[in-house]
């Protein structure tokens, strides 16, 4: 078995047996614990915190979602042709200001020269979400992305992409982005994420959002939450890092300065929810093998092959079939080698922009 850690290889030089996905402003904590190096304030700094107002958003359900709204930053000038326009889409359970409070902006992409939009997915608390609004409905991942090309097309007046950055589930958008909008990015980076949920996949996000249903009330909506987080955990890091990281004495510590940071538990179900039924096959009534029509743009897939939260099978083998780059992250650091190896990351996006 072949894996990268120092440059990009074709696809057709892996072996396709892998191994096996994020909080809120507590995903804030996790990382500075994790990494120690996050600084306070982000090298790159952002416009403040900016509002779209959609108005009324039928969903892909046919629910409406009642005067939505888009919260976003953007980093950059943006150029006279509007040529220079990056979207990332924000991860699972993250903010638009946490992508700059964790450096993870700054860490990941070399942002000179680019108009870089951050959105603040739907479900997040930020933009309009269950702990914001009066009525909303489940959402799905499609949805997130209709939402944000709203924003783009409408708001921004911008019709073009050069490219569309995601982590986790910030890169389930991208994917969306790319069989929904196929025309409209010239390129695609999805990191630590997936095309499709495989069945382990659904199993730690089902698991959590049935503890959080099941709550008849507001205590049990608490310990739930919890119970919910510790599972999130579990599968963040690889067993045995974890271990290397947090001491058993310590944990009840460290899983408390975890709880203190928690994300709504409404807008955490929201995100699971539209995590679980992602699948670009069935959003676009496609056939796995026919899926390469649909999609444009060109594409770099960055996977960590010890990620126990996303399996990085599918996303490996829809790169296999649109014969794109796929950049194998070694190690034990799991969901986590998306922050923990920030540097062979930027130097393989740096590449494949430059191309």
């Amino acid at each position: 078995m072949i894996y990268c850690c120092c440059k990009i290889l074709p696809i057709n030089t892996y072996n396709e047996k892998y191994v096996m996905k994020i909080t809120k402003q507590t995903f804030l904590l996790l990382v500075i614990l994790l990494m120690g190096t996050a600084s306070a304030t982000s090298l790159t700094q952002p416009s403040k915190l900016k509002t779209a107002i959609i108005g009324d958003f039928q969903t892909i359900s046919g629910e409406v979602i009642k005067d939505l709204k888009v919260k976003f930053r953007t980093v950059g000038k943006l150029d006279a042709s509007k040529s220079n326009v990056v979207l990332w889409p924000t991860w699972f359970t993250g903010t638009s200001a946490d992508v700059f409070t964790t450096n993870a902006l700054e860490n990941t992409l070399n942002t000179k020269g680019l108009y870089i939009v951050i959105v603040d997915a739907l479900g997040n608390g930020v933009s309009s979400s269950p702990s914001n609004s009066e009525q909303f409905p489940e959402i799905t991942i499609r949805d997130m992305v209709n939402s944000q090309h709203k924003l783009l097309l409408e708001h921004l007046k911008i019709s073009h992409l050069r490219a569309i950055v995601g982590i986790s589930m910030g890169g389930m958008q991208a994917y969306e982005w790319l069989v929904s909008y196929p025309n409209f990015m010239d390129k695609a980076i999805t990191i630590v994420s997936t095309p499709k949920q495989s069945s382990f996949d659904i199993l730690v996000w089902q698991t959590q959002a049935a503890l959080i249903t099941h709550a008849q009330n507001q205590q049990q909506k608490d310990i739930a939450i919890k119970r919910a987080y510790d599972i999130f955990q579990m599968n963040l890091l690889t067993p045995t890092e974890f271990s290397k990281k947090h001491a058993p004495e310590d944990l009840q510590k460290y899983l408390t300065s975890k709880y203190e940071n928690m994300m709504a538990p409404n807008d955490y179900l929201a995100s699971i929810q539209a995590m679980i039924k992602h699948d670009i096959y069935k959003s676009t009534d496609t056939k796995v093998n026919d899926i390469q029509q649909k999609i444009k743009a060109q594409m770099l897939t960055i996977v960590s092959e010890s990620d126990h939260l996303v399996n990085p099978m599918n996303s490996i083998a829809l790169a296999k079939q649109l014969m794109s780059d796929v950049y194998v992250l070694a190690g034990n650091n799991g969901h986590m080698a998306a922050f923990l190896q920030s540097q062979e990351i930027k130097k393989s996006i740096s590449s494949f922009l430059a191309k």
